[in-house]
C-alpha cells in the first residue's frame, strides 16, 4: 500500500510541475496538485510503519464502515459528477442559432490565451457556416489583462474574418454567472436560440448555468480543451459543479 500512494505522490508531484511550466505559478487549481502529493507522500509513509498498521487493523467495525462508507460515496459522487462532465464534452448545436455566447478567459496583456483562442476559433467555424448568427463576447478586464476580455475578442473575430455588426460585447463579468446574467440582459426575451461557446470540459456546468440564467433554447458548443491541463480542469470542474449545485446557481 505504501508502494502505491509513492507511486501516487509522484505523479501528483510530476502533473503539478507540469500545470506550473505550461501556465505559471499562479496557474488556476495547481495547489491541488501539490496537496494532493503531501496527502499521498504522508499515507505512504504512515502506511510504512507497522505501528500505523497494526492501529488501523485493531479498529471496531463502528468506525471502519462509516469511514469505508464516506470514501464510496465520495468515489461515486464524483463518477458521476464526471460523468455528466464527459458526456457534454462533445456537445454541438443546431444550425442557424439567433446567438452565439463566447464565455471569456484569460487574455495576457491584449492577446488571448490558449483555452480562449480555442472557444473563439470554434465560434469562428459556426458563425462562418451560419451567416445570420449574431455573437456576443462578454469578459471583463482582470488582473495582468491591459484590456477588457471582451475587447480582445472582439479584435480576434474581426481578424478573422467575422464583421463588426454582428458581434456584441459585454465588458463587465468576471464569472461565468456574470458571463452569462449579463449576456442575457444584452439578448433579452423571447426565445432566442443561443449557443455557449466554451472548452470541453466546462459546457455541462455553462449550459446548466445558462438555464438559470433565464435562457429558455440554449445548448452548449463545445470548443477543444488544451489536453496537457485537462486533467486539472475537470477535477476542478467537479469542485465548481458541486459549488454551483449548492449556491443554488444550477
Amino acid at each position: 500500500m505504501n508502494i502505491l500512494f509513492g507511486v501516487l505522490a509522484l505523479l501528483s508531484l510530476i502533473y503539478y510541475v507540469v500545470i506550473v511550466v505550461y501556465t505559471g505559478i499562479k496557474a488556476s487549481f495547481s495547489l491541488f496538485w501539490l496537496a494532493l502529493f503531501a496527502v499521498f507522500a504522508g499515507l505512504g509513509l504512515l502506511f510504512s510503519l507497522r505501528r500505523f498498521r497494526l492501529f488501523l487493523k485493531g479498529l471496531p467495525l463502528w468506525v471502519k464502515i462509516p469511514v469505508r462508507t464516506t470514501i464510496a460515496l465520495g468515489v461515486l459522487l464524483f463518477v458521476v459528477v464526471e460523468s455528466f462532465v464527459i458526456y457534454h464534452m462533445f456537445e454541438q448545436p443546431e444550425k442557424d442559432l439567433d446567438y452565439l455566447v463566447v464565455l471569456g478567459a484569460q487574455v495576457r496583456g491584449e492577446t488571448v490565451s490558449k483555452s480562449l483562442r480555442y472557444r473563439l476559433d470554434a465560434a469562428v467555424d459556426y458563425l462562418e457556416e451560419n451567416r445570420e448568427t449574431k455573437v456576443v463576447v462578454t469578459g471583463g478586464k482582470g488582473p495582468g489583462e491591459d484590456v477588457a476580455e471582451a475587447v480582445a475578442m472582439r479584435d480576434y473575430l474581426v481578424d478573422a474574418g467575422i464583421g463588426r455588426e454582428r458581434i456584441i460585447m459585454e465588458r463587465h463579468a468576471t464569472n461565468t454567472e456574470q458571463n452569462l446574467s449579463y449576456s442575457k440582459s444584452l439578448i433579452g426575451d423571447g426565445g432566442k436560440t443561443v449557443g455557449i461557446v466554451t472548452n470541453s470540459f466546462h459546457v455541462f456546468r455553462a449550459v446548466s448555468l445558462a438555464r438559470k440564467a433565464g435562457f429558455e433554447q440554449v445548448t452548449g458548443v463545445a470548443a477543444p480543451s488544451v489536453a496537457g491541463l485537462l486533467p486539472n480542469m475537470m477535477v476542478r470542474e467537479f469542485f465548481a459543479v458541486l459549488k454551483d449545485k449548492f449556491m443554488g446557481n444550477m
